[in-house]
């Protein structure tokens, strides 16, 4: 079963989600460190953040503490007033056919890609 897809704000979005966390290692200034890229769940995700962290232990907390507090389109938009635990928003997502993003992250962990974390020389840019 494909989840369900939802028109919000006149674009299409990939499931009752209006941003998914994208975890990668990634290199800048010859450092590596570990970024979770927040995107829009619709055609081609676009990124609106982007956070650092020093190990992957550090972004899956962050996972686990952020990816139930999702803002819904069901719920016009907003998080859940109560979210669930991570372990059961993920039977949630799941029931969905849905993944989360550590199973994304799994999936996709031997693929070669960059996240880009330049920072923008002026705000035209953004």
């Amino acid at each position: 079963m494909k989840p369900k897809m939802h028109l919000y704000e006149g674009k299409i979005y990939n499931d009752d989600r209006l941003f998914i966390l994208d975890i990668a290692l990634t290199e800048k200034n010859c450092r590596t460190f570990w970024v979770i890229a927040t995107r829009r769940n619709h055609e081609g995700f676009p990124p609106i953040r982007v956070d650092e962290f020093r190990s992957k232990a550090e972004a899956i907390e962050y996972i686990k503490k952020i990816e139930p507090t999702t803002p819904l389109i069901s719920l016009g938009g907003k998080s859940p007033e109560n979210p669930l635990a991570y372990e059961d928003y993920c039977k949630k997502l799941k029931e969905k056919n849905i993944p989360s993003a550590i199973e994304i992250y799994e999936h996709n962990k031997d693929v070669k890609r960059e996240i880009s974390i330049e920072e923008p020389k002026n705000k035209d840019e953004v």
